[in-house]
């Protein structure tokens, strides 16, 4: 009996036990069902108790806290300052706070049960996901940050009393754009402690092309030419010598081009041009700039003893005199110029200038060519000759039966070619056509007087001036033209008003 007693006393006991156990799960399983359970964070902030709504307002206060913060980014001992709001920090969309809210709120009693018991020992973080505005942190350090870059420099050289002088290089500095925006994201998205920030752009050094050591290597003349203009005008005369002014100095580096044009246009007197003889139509016209033909002449002799490349050149429209047929390079508007391109593997500096009506073109660069066994030589062939057209005759009735002017020689016709011959050891190994070249020719134009003088009235004064007439010489001809030799040509045939080669001006 007392057995069944204790028996029935234990069973209400485990009974009371369980239910009180039962009792304690239930009621912490289903404690605060409106709230977050205890030990829920997100990011940094503890949201355990809290409501929903009172969880989305410490998130939003979060988030605005670290939007307020600043970036500080220092380019050597220069800073840009922006915050994250201005580089469009954001929170990436989510459904974090319904997902801490349901912890420990699904499933079975006991599963609520243990999962609210194991988050408020251990706790439970959920992580807010953030982003940048990637054209917005480019933007600060493209506009901000490359501010602060130094600018590098090459060396200059200049050459004055037959020396060079080289100024300095600047090595400069420059932010490397695209690895400081990768930093400034992996800074702010990866490990933030949410802290103002303090950092370093990405910079390197700018090292500039061309430095004191490449223009040292510009210490030989590598090609040379001089024409004269004895003869010439003083217009002329300064026209030439503003032409080589405006080249003299010209550092073309390693495959650059060179334009003849472009160094000495525009031809006006505010350029320091003079009026001067120029060939256009056929015909020689007073022009403003006539003469810087010769200069660009000389220049391309000059470029072809250094031995560069060509890349455009022209002839003119009809032969010059200060240099062998095909040897000349004309200029005319943009249709005609010189250009040639520096194809070494150094720089060149070209020096230009007048002296005793001579103009002279050096080019220095590195040598790099067999001065010692191998020789280069330029040589003009002409391949035919035509006559020019009959005389241009023009009448003035002013003039007396004995006046003859010629305002322009005749020029004859050629077509002529240019070899450049390479020697070895003094023996001849190569001729290399470099250029063919077509000269129109042109008649001379000749003014003559047609005035007729009057007769005597008396046959007595007719007698007494008789001995005189006869010992009377004729008015000298006047000529303001070159002479050319005309001999041994063939007759000239073609309407050279027709061809397109006389109607362009050349100076």
């Amino acid at each position: 009996m007392k057995k069944s007693k204790f028996f029935i006393v234990a069973i209400v006991i485990l009974l009371i036990c369980g239910g009180v156990a039962y009792f304690s799960i239930f009621a912490l399983a289903n404690k605060d069902k409106d709230k977050i359970s205890n030990g829920v964070y997100i990011d940094t902030v503890n949201v355990s108790g809290m409501t929903k709504a009172q969880a989305t307002k410490a998130i939003q206060d979060y988030i605005a806290d670290r939007k307020s913060k600043r970036l500080t980014i220092k380019v050597d001992d220069n800073t840009v300052v922006s915050t994250l709001n201005d580089l469009g920090y954001e929170v990436v969309e989510n459904n974090i706070i319904e997902e801490a809210f349901m912890v420990g709120k699904s499933g079975n009693l006991l599963k609520r049960y243990k999962e609210r018991k194991d988050i408020e020992e251990e706790g439970l973080v959920f992580h807010l996901e953030f982003s940048l505005d990637d054209v917005k942190v480019e933007q600060l350090v493209k506009d901000q940050c490359t501010a602060f870059d130094i600018q590098a420099k090459d060396a200059t050289i200049k050459r004055e009393n037959n020396e060079f002088i080289i100024t300095d290089h600047v090595t400069g500095r420059k932010v490397v754009t695209d690895e400081t925006v990768e930093k400034i994201k992996s800074t702010i998205l990866t490990d933030w402690d949410g802290k103002n920030i303090n950092m370093e752009a990405v910079v390197i050094d700018d090292v500039p092309q061309y430095t004191r050591e490449v223009l040292e290597k510009i210490d030989t003349v590598l090609g040379s030419f001089q024409t004269s203009y004895s003869t010439s005008s003083n217009s002329r005369a300064n026209n030439l010598a503003t032409g080589a002014k405006f080249i003299d100095g010209t550092v073309l580096y390693p495959g650059e081009t060179f334009s003849a044009y472009e160094h000495l246009s525009p031809f006006t007197v505010a350029n320091g041009y003079s009026v001067a003889g120029a060939y256009s139509q056929g015909k020689v016209i007073d022009s403003i700039g006539g003469g810087i033909c010769q200069v660009s002449t000389t220049l391309y002799n000059a470029v072809l003893r250094a031995e560069l490349e060509i890349v455009e050149r022209s002839p003119h429209s009809m032969s010059v005199g200060y240099v062998k047929p095909s040897m000349d390079a004309a200029i005319a508007g943009t249709y005609k110029d010189l250009k040639f391109k520096n194809n070494l593997e150094t720089p060149i500096y070209i020096q230009s200038y007048t002296v005793g009506r001579t103009i002279i073109f050096n080019i220095y660069g590195e040598e790099v060519r067999d001065t010692e066994n191998r020789t280069i030589e330029f040589v003009s062939e002409v391949t035919s000759t035509t006559r020019p057209p009959k005389d241009v005759i023009t009448e003035d009735p002013t003039k007396p039966t004995t006046y003859k002017n010629v305002t322009q020689t005749a020029h004859i016709g050629q077509k002529a070619k240019l070899y450049k011959v390479i020697y070895e050891n003094g023996k001849e190994v190569s001729r290399v056509l470099i250029n063919t070249s077509n000269y129109a020719a042109a008649p001379a134009y000749v003014t003559i007087g047609t005035k007729e003088e009057e007769k005597p009235e008396k046959n007595e004064e007719k007698d007494k001036n008789k001995g005189k007439d006869k010992n009377k010489k004729p008015e000298k001809e006047e000529n303001t033209g070159n002479e050319e030799d005309n001999e041994d040509i063939e007759e000239n045939t073609e309407d050279n008003a027709e061809n397109p080669e006389l109607n362009n001006e050349e100076y």
